[in-house]
């Protein structure tokens, strides 16, 4: 299959429109042992992932879990999901409860906030002082490109302001 089919499925693949044939085309190209494109390689992931993932079930499954489900239910006793809810959220308050108790006692973790980076006031000015310039410099550096682009944006409108009145 050419890369250019390959692309364009893909597309459509992506947008939702393929029809079946077209899905299983794809779905044969990238589950095949041949290599595919390294610029391919997140779409045969996806597709292996997506074939493993849509394997049938066992026939006879559905009807035996429907069976034990309606013998359950049958039998009057009640499902034990609520003990085990409980179980799972005193679990989960204890290790809450031990993870702050770990926290509140470590000596590592009290320190200040905020701390000083330099012990000299001035030359701490001086650095704060050169990223600000430098900050200012890539700002500026970006707003030129954005005159340039709205500048070249106000003659196309001309152009195209004039083409209108010459159509009309």
């Amino acid at each position: 299959m050419k890369q250019m089919d390959i692309q364009q499925l893909l597309e459509k693949y992506y947008a939702g429109e393929t029809a079946p044939e077209e899905e299983r085309r794809l779905e044969d190209y990238f589950l095949s042992d041949g290599s595919t494109d390294e610029r391919r390689e997140k779409d045969r992931k996806l597709f292996r992932a997506l074939h493993e993932a849509s394997r049938e079930v066992p026939k006879g499954v559905s009807a035996r879990l429907e069976a034990t489900l309606r013998r359950l239910e049958e039998s009057g006793q009640p499902f034990r999901t609520h003990t085990l809810w409980r179980w799972a959220g005193s679990a989960a308050a204890v290790a809450i409860l031990c993870a702050g108790i770990f926290f509140a006692t470590r000596s590592d973790m009290r320190q200040p906030a905020v701390a000083d980076t330099y012990d000299n006031p001035e030359e701490a000015a001086l650095m704060a002082e050169k990223t600000l310039r430098y900050v200012s410099d890539k700002l500026n550096k970006g707003l030129e490109q954005t005159y340039v682009v709205e500048h070249e944006m106000g003659k196309m409108n001309e152009v195209i302001e004039k083409t209108f009145k010459t159509n009309n």
